[in-house]
């Protein structure tokens, strides 16, 4: 089986090119298989490549647990490098996601993506006790976050109150979980406890732009935002915060392989 690694600002993809459905998406314990670090290849999801009659491809994502996710900003951004360096798809293309359309421009190593309007927004949920710790809210970008404020972000115990949090019973189907720091009008830093992951990953696309949207409401954070993340920078801007919002940020293969035997 040939695969292609790819990070997004550390967010780590093992991308199969599936245009031949060897794949059906069913295979849960195979994807958990090779998402193990030390004994796998080692990523925090796969991603599968296929074929489309309504967009250039189309976009299946599964975490490292094995389970399918509805979206993933910086899966999303690798896939579409991955396409354009590979002359599948042109430099402005779209994807498909659950009969959803998507689009994105690649210019270099570099990736900017059309995020799905936000929805589901609540500011108040009622649930943190950690003095430490300020509400922002819930909002659904595709897939659920919840973002909370810190002053010193690189102190928070992100595993452990991840953990707590993502599993919550205020939250139905989970729940990715974002810490946030302001730091001024423009910059924002960001932690992000990933469900399906289950652990702190280096960047989350989709958190990012969910800690950039709920820092425009809460503490007035203006467009464009840059957003620090353990991984790397990515920019996050818009011109109607409740319609149009756009991800930015790099994306790179890191090695390709022809996986012989897993044991």
């Amino acid at each position: 089986m040939k695969f292609t690694k790819l990070s997004a600002t550390g967010n780590d993809f093992i991308l199969i090119d599936n245009r031949g459905n060897r794949f059906a998406g069913e295979e849960k314990e195979f994807f958990r298989t090779i998402c193990r670090r030390r004994t796998g290849i080692g990523a925090d999801g796969v991603i599968l490549l296929e074929a489309s009659d309504r967009a250039d491809m189309r976009y299946r994502h599964f975490n490292a647990d094995g389970s399918p996710a509805e979206m993933c900003g910086n899966g999303a951004r690798s896939l579409c490098y991955y396409a354009v360096s590979k002359r599948i798809a042109p430099p402005h293309l779209t994807f498909e996601i659950e009969q959803e359309i998507h689009a994105a421009w690649v210019t270099g190593n570099e990736v900017k993506l059309r995020i799905p309007p936000p929805s589901a927004l609540k500011d108040q949920i009622g649930i943190v006790t950690e003095k430490e710790l300020e509400e922002g809210g819930f909002i659904n970008l595709g897939v659920p976050h919840f973002v909370l404020f810190t002053k010193e972000v690189e102190s928070v115990d992100v595993v452990s109150l991840g953990r707590l949090y993502s599993s919550h019973p205020a939250f139905e189907n989970g729940t990715n979980v974002n810490f946030v720091q302001h730091i001024d009008a423009h910059t924002i830093q960001v932690r992000t406890y990933e469900r399906g992951v289950e652990d702190e990953t280096l960047s989350c696309g989709t958190g990012s732009t969910a800690s950039a949207i709920v820092s425009h409401i809460k503490k007035d954070v203006h467009s464009p935002v840059a957003v620090y993340t353990s991984g790397g920078t990515l920019g996050v801007e818009w011109e109607d915060v409740c319609r149009c919002v756009f991800l930015t940020g790099t994306a790179t293969v890191v090695f390709e392989g022809d996986l012989k035997e897993l044991g």
